[in-house]
């Protein structure tokens, strides 16, 4: 093999030639960048040492806790079969809702999204005016029952209308409410 087999001539010779000069007076003018006088950042030092800083408050004494024993309590308040001995209260209401009862259309709604906008009087049957929250109208009369927990409506005025409603008392059994249903302003 030839030993000038690997250079390269003409043109590309030319090329790399300047390419090479380029990248080495590059590198002196960074090297020249990197001088020693660094007098504006030391100034800069020097006038943030000089400030002065706020007072920095030291850390607060830490004063140890002060425990109490309670006199003749034995009992640990953590213990969970503490929770388990106490007995729950046993629902003593007597009231059952009828479950063989068919269920009317306005007790698939919450009581608080039915409105009533009014009442009308048939054949001396007083009827009120319900307004379910999709819009429509419905008309219920007294022993009719509306709301979600079996409000059996008990007496209509011109402006509300009166329920009895049987809701859970918390402890398994059931408990009456009364509550009732103003008409709305619109």
């Amino acid at each position: 093999m030839p030993a000038n087999a690997h250079k390269p001539t003409g043109h590309l010779a030319i090329l790399l030639k300047s390419a090479a000069r380029l990248l080495l007076l590059t590198g002196f003018v960074f090297v020249a960048g990197c001088g020693n006088n660094m007098s504006d950042l030391q100034q800069w030092v020097n006038k943030v040492k000089a400030e002065k800083h706020a007072k920095i408050e030291p850390i607060p004494e830490i004063k140890p806790q002060v425990t109490f024993k309670y006199p003749q309590h034995t009992r640990d308040p953590f213990d969970s079969s503490v929770l388990l001995s106490n007995k729950q209260p046993k629902s003593d209401s007597s009231i059952k809702i009828d479950k063989n009862r068919t269920p009317e259309y306005l007790e698939s709604f919450p009581l608080s999204t039915l409105k009533m906008v009014g009442t009308i009087q048939e054949k001396g049957l007083l009827w009120a005016l319900i307004q379910t929250p999709d819009g429509t109208i419905q008309r219920v009369t007294t022993g009719n029952y509306m709301g979600e927990h079996d409000g059996k409506i008990l007496r209509i005025s011109s402006n509300a209308i009166y329920l009895r409603e049987i809701v859970p008392d918390g402890f398994g059994g059931f408990k009456e409410r009364q509550t009732k249903v103003a008409i709305s302003g619109q």
